[in-house]
């Protein structure tokens, strides 16, 4: 059996320094291993000329300032005394059942109960998981000793302390995934709107718990957008790197809030036009020359989401059509819309298309 070896292709521009800084911008985890590396190998070294019982558990401080090194500094130090302070508890808890008689799995199940339910204590945040493993730690490798809790507890600070110092020297700022998080969310929602007006192509339409079921990833995008816009506003904190960036940071927050509302406009706009599915008097409302426009404002407003570009960016001359067109295509709508007094259904269909196409309007003037 013979290999023939293949040339891979690599990019264009790969031996250009231009296109190293922009995987290494887009890709801010390869500077949070290198922070995290350097924080863990100080601490190390730094753990090693410390007195007394350290010595006898060096590795928990590299352990701290890996804990501590994150995307932003305000987390690296919330983070970092949410885990100690599981720790404490957890090693408690351990310390507590090592006193009573139980021995072997049943002093293993009365660590778990209680450490399980104190893990779910609001004011350890995401660092909760750790009261478990401290308790287990501190009842089989401690057995139990006051010097182990306190080694554990104080060398995990100790290297948190040099994580947060690494950071606050080298503070992060993950502005590109928070870019990518609201490019995607908007490619989802312009999605949702392109098919929303494809369905009034139909003779069909879908009810509105089957239009939910087909299209729940904007919700879930819509939270990842403000999680990664809420960890850029901790980050620029206090940052002196976020004083370069500030248009972008403040071009991608307005984004993500327009974006937001637009969503909630679509959301609506979904619930009028197939809330009432098997309403005869709601789905004739929509029938003839007025569906047909609503259609036409639903396509534009999709196209006109696709041609946004991303905030702080230059602009992309030319392509699909804008928030003009879909002001036209609604007034449009309007205008031939019947006036009668059962008519509640097309107005507000309207009324929810003029709010989308000015939440673009909004969102294009900051590009």
């Amino acid at each position: 059996m013979t290999f023939a070896w293949q040339r891979v292709a690599l990019p264009r521009d790969v031996r250009s320094a231009s296109w190293w800084r922009e995987r290494w911008r887009r890709n801010p985890r390869l500077a949070l291993a290198i922070r995290a590396a350097l924080a863990a190998a100080i601490a190390w070294a730094a753990v090693g000329l410390l007195p007394g019982p350290a010595a006898d558990y060096p590795y928990y401080a590299p352990f701290g300032a890996v804990i501590a090194t994150t995307f932003t500094l305000a987390g690296s130090v919330r983070e970092s005394l949410q885990s100690v302070l599981a720790i404490v508890v957890g090693g408690a808890v351990g310390w507590a059942v090592d006193l009573l008689p139980a021995t072997g799995p049943a002093a293993v199940a009365l660590v778990v109960v209680p450490s399980v339910v104190l893990a779910g204590w609001r004011l350890l945040g995401s660092m909760g998981s750790w009261v478990p493993t401290a308790a287990l730690f501190t009842l089989i490798v401690g057995h139990g000793e006051e010097m182990y809790v306190g080694a554990y507890a104080g060398l995990t600070l100790f290297g948190a302390v040099i994580g947060i110092l690494v950071n606050a020297v080298l503070p992060p700022l993950p502005l590109a995934p928070a870019q990518a998080t609201i490019a995607r969310f908007r490619a989802t929602l312009a999605g949702d709107v392109a098919a929303l007006a494809a369905l009034l192509d139909g003779e069909e339409l879908p009810s509105l718990r089957e239009w939910d079921d087909e299209h729940a990833v904007a919700p879930r995008e819509r939270a990842a957008m403000a999680a990664a816009v809420t960890e850029v506003g901790e980050a620029a904190r206090r940052n002196p790197r976020a004083r370069r960036y500030t248009a972008s940071i403040q071009a991608l927050r307005y984004e993500a809030r327009t974006l937001d509302r637009l969503s909630l406009v679509v959301s609506d706009l979904a619930d009028l036009l197939l809330g009432g599915v098997g309403d005869t008097d709601r789905v004739e409302a929509l029938s003839g020359g007025t569906r047909e426009l609503v259609r036409d404002a639903l396509g534009t407003i999709a196209a006109a989401l696709e041609n946004v570009t991303d905030a702080g960016t230059e602009s992309v001359e030319g392509g699909p059509p804008s928030s003009r067109e879909a002001h036209r295509a609604v007034e449009e709508a309007r205008r031939i819309a019947p006036r009668r007094d059962d008519q509640l259904l097309v107005d507000s269909v309207l009324v929810s298309l003029r709010r989308a196409s000015d939440s673009l309007a909004q969102m294009e003037r900051t590009d």
